[in-house]
């Protein structure tokens, strides 16, 4: 009986087509639509909330993803291609709720990254205020309300960079 030899054309055959099918498959697999699952999400003309937002993204809706890059995803929506970040779709089921590393050393510190800065730049939504102060009867809202409501004249603003030399 003779052992079937696999020749070297048909080696470089195999591995053209094991490569073909690593480039193409996750292309492949970015073809699907994903549901919008969080109110008052934007498109980005790039991955990166300190953009201007180019068009609203409302909950429910059907967006088709193009490619991922890290949190973001560029989607199409009603004709308009941009990118929305993970934080608009379900986040992934997660294997086990059991984190004994957790449990016992604390979770790991989670450093603030440019996004999320620009972001809380932005400010919170009415949903956003509204169900934090829910959560946080004891906070001071009263006081927030006073830093937000105090306004400082225009022509002193300018007088105080120039004096501090500060660069706008």
């Amino acid at each position: 009986m003779r052992r079937p030899v696999f020749s070297k054309r048909s080696g470089i055959c195999f591995l053209t087509l094991a490569l073909l099918a690593l480039l193409l498959l996750p292309g492949i697999a970015r073809g699907e639509t994903m549901k919008v699952t969080q109110p008052n999400q934007s498109l980005y003309p790039d991955p990166d909330f300190a953009g201007t937002p180019i068009a609203p993204v409302p909950q429910g809706a059907e967006v088709n993803v193009q490619q991922q890059s890290g949190d973001w995803y560029k989607v199409e929506y009603q004709g308009k291609s941009g990118w929305l970040n993970r934080q608009a779709f379900p986040a992934p089921a997660t294997g086990s709720k059991f984190n004994l590393p957790g449990m016992l050393f604390g979770a790991p510190v989670k450093e603030t990254s440019s996004d999320e800065a620009a972001l809380a730049g932005k400010g919170f939504t009415p949903e956003v205020e509204s169900s934090y102060r829910q959560k946080h009867p004891e906070a001071r809202f009263a006081e927030v309300d006073k830093v937000e409501a105090y306004r400082v004249d225009p022509a002193k603003l300018q007088a105080f960079i120039q004096e501090g030399g500060l660069k706008p």
